[in-house]
């Protein structure tokens, strides 16, 4: 189908395109499954997920999702977070099966979900609203709770190695919020470039 999507695989080293996958309609972004052995792809157009395998590079599952997903952000969990941003929900897929757990609406429109392995905790940007969600994981359920401001157009989330102290992007105020994990409040905002997107942390 000409709607279709395609991810494509390149040599790191040689920079040679290997292989080219396709995938469902308007893929975003492509992420790993904590092991590593399973690739996911959130297909916006198609309000889907596929999943491929790391070493055949072929499609081995495709999930039905919220509408209009994003990325599937990796849990060390075992669970990839889906943010659908049209349904303004987050779904949750247990890696290792390739099925749904369970999805549950947020209210607004998530920017990034971010798993926090130490407090059990999956915390969701608020780009409308300059905050950040969380919610408890609890004998596999999560429950709201609560909410703290950023600045204008929160994005993406990293967490510090010990997962204490998170780093929080907002594109609208052109800064990063740093953020106590245990008391969920800002402590010092930084400003940064214009339209901060992602953040990486290197251990």
């Amino acid at each position: 189908m000409k709607d279709m999507g395609t991810v494509l695989v390149y040599d790191a080293s040689t920079y040679v395109l290997k292989n080219t996958i396709e995938v469902k309609m308007m893929p975003a972004e492509v992420t790993f499954s904590s092991d590593g052995s399973m690739a996911f792809v959130a297909n916006g157009g198609s309000d889907t997920v596929t999943v491929i395998g790391v070493s055949s590079k072929t499609v081995i599952g495709q999930i039905k999702v919220g509408n209009d997903p994003v990325g599937a952000w990796t849990g060390a969990d075992g669970n990839m977070y889906v943010d659908n941003e049209e349904s303004k929900s987050i779904t949750v897929i247990k890696a290792a099966t390739m099925t749904v757990d369970t999805t549950f609406s947020l209210g607004f429109m998530p920017g990034i979900a971010a798993y926090n392995n130490a407090m059990s905790e999956i915390w969701v940007t608020d780009p409308d609203n300059g905050k950040v969600h969380w919610w408890k994981k609890a004998s596999g359920k999560f429950s709201k709770g609560g909410s703290f401001d950023t600045g204008a157009g929160t994005h993406a989330i990293a967490f510090s190695q010990d997962e204490m102290t998170a780093y929080i992007t907002n594109q609208g105020a052109s800064s990063v919020s740093v953020a106590d994990v245990m008391t969920h409040n800002e402590t010092k905002e930084i400003t940064v470039g214009t339209k901060p997107n992602g953040i990486v942390i290197k251990y």
